[in-house]
């Protein structure tokens, strides 16, 4: 992977797509059938069925050779490929296609048409993959900040928006003759203790809230497979969960496609059998004929349950055109489907949240002439991403934010990185413990002595000079940048001479110490000589237990352990050193032991040992530079799959911004993560912030235009972020993740907010979050006027609210019109308001547009339990309009005069208008 050389050449011509409006296609692709009726398909499925031994149907049901929908050589199947993606289509470990931006920040564009976009990217690629099955989208909501996999859900913490993209994205992977498979069904919003967890939940916030996105998807995109996740609902594992599978999804919904199990989710074959599930992948642990044949024998297992599972897969496979055909993978021969998706979501899902500087107003955006000082080290890296199956190795014509900020300055000299506060264990950093005096030019690296035991006992069997802590065994290396090769590096006290031998171009081959086998323990032992007065952070990220003593003094611990049992991921821990003086030396000694359990070395993992220092406090010259731009947040490193991050800012984040935006107040923080984070109380004093979320392999690019005002920003938040953590509604049941961690780990997760989370929960407290939800701010202003509604009385058919939205600035841009209804009364505790329509529209300086939002009759109910239907209650109905959650700018009123009683069977999430929006024609396959 490169980073230098990046131009502009990579970068994608800047371009304006049009409204998200609402336009139906005339053509919908939904429900794929490969130019086949359902006649045809069911008459084909049920020939082959009837046609099968018992043998071949319980191979049918289960897969273990590595396909998805299995195998059948005697009825001419080669069975069917599936591939992760969330952002970035993974084959074989790596990226083939695009690096795209995280599915929070798909939801941050609230556009339809982004969603639309990168699905038909993502279907194409994986087609052209020779993969048939994509296992995306996930459509789990946003719950609580401490969620590790955020960052791959396409929901937010909406239900309604969610129902809105997700079927977008659906339409779009399908319509290029390529199965989505939504996730994880249901209420998986936590990973830690995820095989294990128990969430008890209420039957009407799964129905109001966590089943909305999977109905949607089954109503609006006929998607061919649903994924049940690891966790248990109600007693019941996911898998195992008759309710939800059976009664209410194939039920209720009448969906007709698979459910398949997560990785070997299913923990007992019959309950899984008899719940609904239809593919026990990838193992086939449980649905194996001698497993389940038994309780047919019994009478326990009717045999056309087995035959439904079957006749489920086939039906999938038949209507793709997969019993005929299956998909060579071939070379990528439009790059640029996937990369004119990823830039046109990075542009518009970054969201400006606060434009103030406290000397000079409003300080974005930034003049082309500017002299920028840059901070943070994942600003000079590749694009990042979560931890495991989202991992996304941003292909070699990225874009980082460094770059980004170089290629559209009129002078490149003019963005300065700052080398001495970036935690960056590639960099030479250290002075052999020989350095005596701190101006003294010293020779580079560290010693380090080998043990071939875990104590650190008897005498070492080897010693040796290394350049630096960054050791990898797996490929075993040791790789440092020689600054000494760097002709802009500054070498002065460094005795070049004096390179460790064997490490002169910075990478180390470390086969003559194979830490691979047996017991195997290190002590690392070398000098830092800050370049600042003030603290410093030091930072380990290790697949062992260790110490790290700074003058002798224990700084910090670890016992090595993993949090997490499935996907074990190496998690890095910081300490705040007390104030140092700057060059003055000190001695850091790191005492490690190689653990013998395998940590996850792919997905973003490590097996290894890295330490790295930087600088809290800023050069006593920032405050030269025009603006100070600070790249911040979470990264693999701290959350993903199987890992639930703090709230707060990792690697003593807090403390740097915090000196840093005192230093230089014209201080920009970026931040990137999958959800929420501590901001305060750096976002008082900061003059620029926005939420970057990953941002994808061009997200250096979009991040450049937006500062520079080349593109006005228009992401408007898809969650809710926290003031204080302790105001969140899922607070009270989930604020300390260490519970659920370790040997005595909790195994009860219990919703017991409710319907109230999010935005819905801040409005039924007196606490005000920092930002609230559909929050966003623009280079331009827009003013909202003139609501009128097609009807005052609330119907069983489609409404409509219609509304003007001016640009009142002297920029164009998007404005995201936000439509919610407040019930004046109800016979249940109801959200005081709630998201039921949106649009995202673009508009020249001056220029007025009409918007048009459909309403149902489901826009205004809630789910009850007792009759199992959607009730509209009679009364009064605030009709709302504004561009926020907390800033209703226009109102009307409609009135139910009687109670209207919709079934769960045919009710839908989406106005009719609106389920046509969301489809994608036929026309717009890459394959026509």
């Amino acid at each position: 992977m490169k980073n230098k050389g990046i131009v502009f050449s990579s970068l994608i011509a800047l371009s304006i797509s049009s409204s998200a409006s609402f336009a139906a296609s005339s053509d919908d692709s939904s429900g794929y059938y490969n130019g086949r009726s359902w006649l045809d398909v069911e008459a084909k499925v049920s020939s082959i069925l009837d046609n099968m031994s018992p043998s071949e149907k319980y191979q049918f049901i289960r897969v273990d050779d590595g396909h998805m929908i299995p195998t059948n050589q005697r009825f001419g199947i080669e069975g069917t490929v599936a591939n992760d993606s969330t952002m970035g289509l993974y084959v074989n470990g790596k990226i083939f296609g695009a690096s795209y931006p995280s599915q929070t920040m798909m939801a941050a564009t609230w556009n339809l048409q982004r969603a639309k976009q990168q699905g038909k990217a993502l279907g194409y690629e994986t087609r052209m993959a020779g993969g048939e099955q994509l296992l995306s989208p996930v459509v789990n909501l946003y719950r609580t900040p401490l969620n590790g996999r955020a960052a791959e859900s396409i929901c937010g913490e909406d239900p309604f928006l969610c129902s809105v993209l997700a079927p977008s994205i659906t339409n779009g992977i399908q319509a290029q003759g390529v199965q989505a498979s939504a996730k994880h069904l249901i209420a998986n919003e936590q990973d830690a203790n995820r095989q294990n967890l128990d969430v008890k939940v209420d039957e009407r916030t799964l129905r109001e809230m966590y089943l909305v996105p999977f109905e949607s998807l089954v109503k609006n995109a006929d998607i061919a497979s649903l994924m049940c996740g690891f966790n248990k609902i109600n007693g019941d594992y996911s898998c195992e969960n008759h309710h939800i599978i059976t009664d209410i999804v194939k039920g209720e919904w009448g969906y007709q496609g698979f459910v398949l199990s997560d990785f070997n989710s299913i923990k007992h074959g019959l309950k899984g059998a008899q719940a609904g599930t239809d593919l026990d992948m990838p193992s086939g642990l449980e649905f194996t004929q001698n497993k389940l044949q038994p309780y047919v024998n019994s009478g326990q297992l009717h045999p056309d349950v087995i035959n439904d599972k079957v006749k489920r897969n086939l039906r999938a496979l038949i209507r793709y055109g997969f019993d005929e055909r299956t998909f060579e993978a071939q070379n990528l021969a439009h790059p640029e489907y996937g990369q004119q998706a990823a830039l046109a979501t990075a542009r518009e899902g970054i969201v400006l949240l606060k434009n103030h500087s406290r000397y000079q107003g409003k300080l974005l955006p930034l003049d082309k002439s500017a002299h920028i000082a840059v901070v943070g080290n994942a600003a000079q890296l590749a694009p990042s991403s979560p931890f495991g199956t989202a991992n996304s190795d941003a292909t070699s014509d990225y874009v980082s934010e460094l770059a980004g900020l170089k290629a559209l300055n009129v002078s490149p000299e003019n963005v300065t990185f700052l080398k001495g506060m970036a935690l960056d264990p590639t960099q030479l950093q250290f002075l052999q413990p020989s350095c005596v005096k701190g101006n003294d030019a010293c020779a580079p690296g560290v010693t380090v002595e080998y043990y071939n035991n875990l104590d650190l006992a008897g005498t070492p069997s080897l010693i040796r000079r290394e350049l630096g802590v960054n050791f990898n065994w797996v490929d075993m290396t040791n790789k440092v940048v020689n600054a000494c090769n760097d002709t802009q590096a500054d070498v002065s006290r460094i005795k070049c001479n004096a390179i460790p031998t064997g490490a002169e171009d910075g990478s180390r081959d470390l086969n003559d110490i194979n830490p691979q086998q047996g017991a195997f323990s290190m002590r690392v032992i070398g000098k830092i000589r800050p370049q600042t007065t003030g603290p410093q952070v030091l930072k380990v990220r290790a697949d062992g237990p260790f110490e790290v003593y700074l003058n002798d003094k224990l700084m910090m611990e670890s016992d090595g352990i993993s949090r997490a049992k499935d996907v074990p991921n190496a998690i890095p821990v910081t300490a705040k050193t007390p104030r140092l003086k700057a060059g003055k030396l000190y001695t850091v000694r790191v005492e490690y032991k190689r653990n013998q359990e395998r940590f996850q070395t792919n997905l973003g993992g490590m097996n290894g040992l890295q330490v790295s220092w930087a600088s809290l406090t800023p050069p006593t010259d920032i405050n030269r530079y025009d603006a100070v731009v600070a790249v911040v947040g979470r990264n693999y490193e701290y959350e993903g799959e199987g890992t639930d991050p703090s709230f707060n800012l990792p690697d003593q984040q807090k403390v740097m911004l915090k000196k840093l935006t005192k230093a230089n107040p014209n201080t920009i923080v970026v931040m990137h993560g999958g959800g929420g984070m501590n901001m305060m109380p750096w976002n008082k004093t900061a003059a620029g912030v926005l939420h970057a979320f990953y941002s994808g392999q061009f997200g250096g690019q979009a991040l450049a235009e937006i500062l520079y005002g080349d593109v006005n920003p228009s992401g408007h938040l898809p969650i809710t972020l926290d003031k204080k953590f302790k105001f969140n509604p899922s607070y009270p049941s989930y604020h300390d993740i260490d519970a659920y961690v370790g040997k005595n780990a909790k195994d009860t997760m219990t919703y017991s907010e409710g319907i109230f989370f999010g935005y819905r929960g801040y409005m039924q407290s007196r606490h005000k979050p920092l930002y609230p939800f559909g929050f966003g701010l623009s280079y331009t202003t827009f003013n909202y006027s003139g609501l009128k509604l097609s009807d005052r009385v609330v119907k069983n058919g489609t409404m409509y609210a219609t509304f003007e939205v001016t640009n009142t600035g002297s920029k164009a841009g998007y404005a995201v019109p936000q439509l919610y209804i407040a019930p004046k009364h109800s016979e249940v505790k109801r959200p005081k308001r709630e998201l039921k329509g949106f649009d995202k529209v673009y508009l020249q300086a001056g220029e007025t547009k009409t918007v048009t939002i459909p309403l149902n009759a489901r826009s205004f109910a809630h789910y009850e339990q007792k009759t199992d239907s959607w009730d509209v209650d009679k009364g009064r109905y605030k009709i709302l309009v504004g561009d926020s959650s907390a800033n209703m700018i226009l109102h009307k009123v409609m009135k139910a005069k009687q109670e209207i009683v919709l079934k769960t069977s045919t009710s839908n999430p989406l106005p009719t208008p609106l389920q046509s929006a969301v489809k994608v024609s036929k026309s717009e396959s890459y394959f026509n």
